[in-house]
């Protein structure tokens, strides 16, 4: 069967005739009509061998078990998705989808949940220049960037990896009609594939982010359908010889939000919007995609937060003060992040408890200067409303980017902040940045193996190559 056609897999199994040949999911992928295509699933639901009717009478002949299979013998497909919650995901697969794949795994992204950081995390590449395409550069003293530096890739080296990303062109095109750009991108990817020009290829598919934006969970499944098709034909096209790993960059707010007003809100409190700061009152304020975090460039970074945290709509403000963080709570709350050592994080309350995070640390053992194991700490908040946040916080003000922001905030999910005018073309019904679970909770899974059940963007390589005994990525 040669790889030779888009994406054409039938949406829906046979069921009786998968139950006449004792199998899990039957599909006609023939002209005749009959189902001559079959998976197996195990006790706990997932495929692992498939079937084909080679004599046409509706039961398979050829039986391949894929686990069998060693990853070493098959090509790697990586399909990479814009923006898909964790739950969400989990859902689909829990009503028995996508079940060629192990469970997916939990993975929390780098803060701000931004698709540049998620991505160099995820694969292991080269920092970016700032949080997104337009950003403050510090050597210059002015903020640079924007439409032109997105459209040219400034922001994403690792597009340098990627087989396939849709022309940055597309990118606007897909928030403006989404699910045609969804469908664009798979069946170009497919036919990429086809040619077998790489053992392995990485396929980003940005505009399942304006599905996400424009239609939110229901949108986003429809994604996860058509994906699901592709991954079928994909096995069902190539014998089984091709392991397939999906992921995605971050999670998703689901909550439809309106733009903050937070010029206005400056102002009124004194400062001066410009994107040249020099005096002690003038704030750079980065406004580029439409998300549920802003950045800004001041020299009075601990004014400038504290203003912020008090304003209607931010949960919290946080701004680099020596070698450690501050993080500063909309009622009054203020906390010292430190760091010790590799992935040692220390949290000291001055007052109140803005990251909720004491009564989950009085659980747990802290060396004589008060910092805590890192990994420690992931497990212990992977379902607090801030995953992770000591790490992610001290790395979003010192190691995720060569010029971070002065103050960082993170917006409750019914606020975004963004540009003005792309603001005005599109609904948002869901949107990403923050530092809350829903917003930082995403994805991994695999038909090569299972993956922990929790991880940060930043262990994928590693445990992909734990896993498949492969690097990974793979270069060029």
């Amino acid at each position: 069967m040669g790889c030779r056609q888009g994406v054409i897999f039938p949406a829906q199994s046979l069921s009786e005739q998968a139950q006449a040949a004792g199998a899990s999911a039957a599909y006609a992928t023939g002209k005749a009509g009959g189902a001559d295509f079959f998976f197996f699933a195990d006790s706990a639901g997932r495929v692992v061998r498939i079937g084909y009717d080679v004599g046409g009478d509706g039961k398979p002949d050829q039986v391949i078990n894929l686990d069998r299979i060693s990853f070493q013998q098959c090509r790697h497909l990586v399909i990479i998705l814009d923006g898909f919650g964790y739950e969400v995901v989990k859902k689909f697969y829990d009503e028995g989808h996508l079940r060629l794949f192990h469970a997916p795994s939990k993975v929390v992204s780098p803060y701000p949940t931004l698709t540049d950081l998620a991505i160099e995390d995820a694969l292991a590449y080269s920092p970016c220049r700032g949080m997104e395409a337009l950003y403050y550069d510090r050597r210059k003293g002015a903020v640079v960037g924007g439409s032109m530096a997105y459209l040219g890739g400034e922001n994403q080296p690792y597009d340098r990896l990627l087989q396939y990303r849709a022309a940055m062109l597309w990118d606007a095109i897909g928030y403006l009609y989404p699910w045609a750009v969804f469908g664009k991108e798979v069946n170009d990817a497919k036919a990429l594939f086809d040619k077998a020009a790489t053992q392995e290829m990485l396929a980003y598919f940005v505009s399942s982010a304006g599905v996400g934006t424009a239609q939110g969970a229901d949108g986003q499944r429809r994604c996860l359908e058509l994906v699901e098709r592709l991954v079928n034909q994909i096995t069902w096209e190539t014998r089984g010889l091709t392991k397939i790993t999906m992921l995605a960059d971050h999670g998703h707010s689901y909550t439809p939000s309106t733009r903050i007003a937070l010029e206005d809100y400056l102002t009124a409190k004194g400062w001066r919007l410009t994107d040249s700061p020099t005096g002690a009152r003038d704030v750079a304020y980065v406004r580029f995609g439409l998300e549920t975090y802003a950045s800004f460039a001041t020299n009075s970074a601990a004014d400038l937060a504290a203003d912020l945290a008090a304003a209607e709509g931010v949960e919290l403000a946080s701004f680099a003060q020596g070698p450690d963080v501050v993080v500063l709570g909309r009622d009054g709350g203020k906390a010292v992040i430190s760091r010790h050592g590799q992935d040692r994080y220390g949290y000291r309350c001055v007052q109140g408890d803005p990251l909720k995070l004491n009564s989950i640390l009085s659980n747990l053992n802290a060396d004589a200067d008060g910092s805590y194991d890192g990994r420690e700490l992931l497990a212990a908040t992977i379902d607090h409303v801030y995953p992770d946040a000591p790490a992610r916080l001290w790395r979003a003000h010192f190691a995720m980017v060569e010029n971070p922001p002065d103050v960082i905030v993170s917006l409750e999910d019914k606020y975004y902040s963004g540009s003005r005018s792309f603001g005005g073309s599109v609904k948002v019904a869901s949107t990403h940045g923050s530092l809350n679970s829903r917003n930082s909770l995403t994805f991994i899974m695999s038909t090569a193996g299972p993956l922990p059940a929790f991880l940060r963007s930043a262990d994928i390589p590693a445990e992909m190559r734990k896993m498949t005994g492969a690097k990974f990525p793979m270069r060029k």
